[in-house]
């Protein structure tokens, strides 16, 4: 399946040139991700990709990673594009971690934002919990969504960052972008334990110290099946490139470096 993607800047006339594919995690869309890739998009194509589920993408009803990994292969193929640097954070990190492992060829250098190559549990539920409770043909202002809502999720960072994939629909209604149903369906296939292979490809993994999703075992995951990597921590949560943007987009400069052509 071709996804919903978003091209920033140009490729250039006079000869191919590696892009920087960003992936987003759960409940997020591309949307999250126009600032930093604005900013990457001055020197460099960035395409900024909906996954399945999510966005603007396509509603399927499956949704594992083998599914999102052909749906990048799908849209790069699409795209035309033989190699990229891609960017996943947390859902996404998992995603290019597999495409890497199965479409090594594809793939110049990886970013891995707070996700590890380990099980976590399914902790979302309270939030699948708290939006599908909601009866969104009930509403006609988005500020009642929202009071309704923080009634059950007491975090404003975490409520406004779900409150991003609300929209109106052509008829006026209030709906979710994401696919709620299927994907509270497989959201322990999301977040299990799925066998990944060694990955020779250049590695950066970029981590939130407040964050557990990749402090302590989830380290010592990714050493185990990156043989090229390296390592940045920042003084962050879970959604870093949001909370330190500025540290963010230096660590993932660094690493990718100057413009390269192929």
């Amino acid at each position: 399946m071709v996804l919903f993607h978003r091209i920033l800047g140009e490729f250039p006339v006079d000869g191919p040139q590696i892009p920087l594919v960003v992936l987003h995690g759960l409940l997020g869309s591309s949307d999250n991700w126009q600032s930093l890739g604005l900013t990457w998009a001055k020197t460099r194509p960035v395409i900024l990709m909906d996954q399945r589920n999510h966005g603007r993408s396509a509603h399927q009803p499956n949704h594992g990673y083998p599914d999102m990994v052909m749906d990048l292969l799908d849209t790069l193929d699409h795209l035309a594009v033989d190699r990229a640097d891609l960017l996943g954070h947390s859902m996404g990190g998992k995603t290019v971690m597999h495409f890497a492992n199965r479409h090594p060829q594809r793939c110049h250098r990886l970013v891995i934002a707070d996700m590890a190559p380990v099980a976590y549990p399914p902790h979302h539920m309270p939030l699948f919990d708290a939006m599908a409770a909601l009866d969104l043909s009930h509403y006609d202002r988005r500020s009642a969504v929202e009071k309704d809502l923080a009634e059950s999720i007491s975090d404003p960072g975490v409520l406004q960052f779900l409150l991003k994939g609300l929209f109106r629909t052509e008829a006026g209604r209030f709906a979710w972008r994401f696919n709620l149903p299927v994907l509270r369906r497989h959201l322990a296939d999301m977040t299990g334990l799925r066998p990944l292979g060694d990955i020779d490809t250049p590695t950066l993994a970029i981590y939130g110290s407040r964050s557990d999703y990749v402090v302590g075992r989830g380290l010592k995951a990714l050493r185990q099946h990156f043989s090229e990597l390296q390592v940045v921590e920042l003084d962050a949560g879970h959604w870093l490139h949001a909370e330190k943007p500025r540290e963010f987009q230096a660590a993932v400069e660094g690493f990718l470096g100057e413009e390269e052509t192929v």
